[in-house]
């Protein structure tokens, strides 16, 4: 594949910024998880309540700042489990939120100062909450925010202009609507006050706070309709591939963690929208050249074919959507 007359360079990170990365990959795995198992609880506490002798275990939990407490019943294997329960998935998240919150916070700090905390705060609250959800499972993000994703595994810094966008944009899993869930990703772009809709905008979801569009969701057909068969067909099976997982850090110091298209699908998925603006084909080169010299798994020969410029493939033509 040839690069064009305008090459984007490709930027090393330098050993501060890949120190940040790897250590805060090193603590998420534990932190973020006691934050998912926080976050699915009610909060409150758990003990052992002596009444006349016998013993109740009792559920506490805090209403109009006064505690209250609920017994689940005598001692028993039965009250015993849900007690070891209770300390094996609250209480260790709360130990290890509690053991860990200044050292990511220092390596969040520290991202910020070296350059790396780059997601546009706003945006870092829409994907925390579809991590929180777990509705990052049905749609994956795209746009230039999705590339800080690879910066990482490809020890590269994302041009800045790359990255630029005034919306998120997404890849649905699915061609469903209700399986992809766009109601509650609609909330999630919200403030909780913006009233939200979803409109069908030339085969594109759109997802509106008032008039502004905030976010868009690509279903797979949108990309594989553009393209001839046998590009369309490689191209199907890279959208069938496990889509990757990997950190930033946000402009207001919180780790956010990414569900994003593997590098090479989103190559040529961001190909398929060069006519659409110069961006997408800026876009296209830069994750090009990424995989090609920075990320372990290169592109095979179908994958190189989708976009290859060479005289002799002649460019990959498009279809109207």
């Amino acid at each position: 594949m040839e690069g064009s007359d305008d090459e984007i360079e490709l930027v090393p990170l330098t050993d501060g910024q890949a120190e940040q990365f790897a250590r805060i990959e090193q603590l998420w795995p534990e932190f973020g998880n006691s934050l998912q198992v926080l976050a699915a609880s009610d909060g409150g506490g758990m003990g052992w309540r002596t009444v006349d002798g016998v013993e109740y275990l009792t559920r506490y939990t805090q209403e109009n700042s006064k505690k209250k407490g609920r017994s689940l019943g005598r001692r028993s294997p039965e009250t015993e489990a849900i007690m070891e329960q209770f300390e094996s998935t609250v209480l260790k998240a709360r130990r290890i939120r509690r053991e860990y919150r200044e050292d990511v916070l220092l390596s969040c700090k520290l991202a910020k100062a070296y350059g790396i905390a780059r997601l546009h705060g706003r945006f870092a609250e829409t994907l925390d909450w579809l991590w929180y959800t777990d509705a990052n499972k049905r749609v994956a993000l795209f746009g230039g925010s999705a590339l800080l994703a690879y910066e990482s595994g490809s020890k590269t810094l994302t041009p800045v202009e790359l990255i630029k966008e005034d919306r998120l944009r997404f890849i649905a899993h699915s061609e469903d609507p209700e399986k992809i869930g766009l109601e509650e990703i609609a909330e999630a772009c919200g403030d909780g006050e913006e009233e939200m809709r979803v409109t069908l905008d030339n085969g594109v979801f759109a997802i509106r706070a008032d008039e502004k569009v905030v976010a868009e969701i690509y279903r797979p057909s949108y990309f594989l309709g553009r393209l001839e068969r046998s590009a369309r067909k490689t191209l199907k099976q890279g959208f069938e591939m496990p889509w990757l997982r990997a950190l930033t850090f946000s402009r207001d110091t919180r780790p956010i963690e990414l569900c994003v298209p593997e590098p090479r699908v989103y190559a040529m998925a961001a190909y398929c929208l060069r006519d659409k603006d110069e961006i997408w084909d800026r876009r296209a080169q830069f994750a090009v050249r990424m995989v090609e010299e920075c990320w372990p798994d290169k592109f095979d020969q179908h994958q190189e074919a989708v976009m290859d410029d060479l005289p002799d493939h002649g460019r990959m033509r498009l279809r109207e959507p």
